[in-house]
């Protein structure tokens, strides 16, 4: 993941949250998985539901804790349910500009992952104004349908004036 000015998108490794870098060196790779949560969410739901393991730690995976995203192994969670919710995402095409996407909440119904002004990434309620839908929209590379799990790498654009270069 990057952001539109070329920051990259890190797990930090202190307190395991995803933010964004002070340069555009060293952008994580997340694992596209099949989503944890697909025993408990709608059929129609199921095709576009994903979950994303972080690379460098089996078993770990991109959940929003509160209103951030941070990465937590599933086998340390107290509440496993709770951790499957919080780590799946629908990745919706088109959501808010053509050509890129969107990744919303399984269960927080109408909150998108969004990057803060902080540079942590994390999760908001949607919104109807543009800094809204720039910093809630997504485009993918590498993302391959042919094997059990995809590479997803995101680059976050800011500003939709970056559309045109896409």
């Amino acid at each position: 993941m990057y952001s539109k000015t070329g920051q990259a998108v890190q797990v930090s490794n202190l307190s395991g949250e995803v933010v964004l870098s002070d340069d555009v060196g060293g952008a994580t790779t997340f694992q596209l998985v099949g989503c944890r949560a697909w025993d408990t969410i709608p059929d129609e739901q199921r095709p576009h539901c994903f979950s994303m393991m972080y690379v460098n730690q089996a078993d770990s995976y991109v959940r929003h804790h509160d209103s951030f995203l941070r990465v937590d192994p599933a086998n340390e969670t107290y509440d496993l349910p709770q951790f499957d919710l919080d780590s799946s995402f629908i990745l919706l095409s088109d959501t808010f500009y053509p050509g890129l996407y969107g990744l919303k909440s399984i269960n927080s119904p109408y909150y998108y992952i969004t990057s803060h002004d902080d540079g942590r990434l994390g999760i908001i309620q949607r919104g109807h104004i543009s800094n809204y839908y720039d910093t809630a929209s997504f485009r993918v590379y590498g993302y391959n349908t042919s094997g059990e799990c995809s590479i997803l790498r995101v680059l976050q654009f800011l500003n939709s004036s970056v559309l045109a270069f896409g």
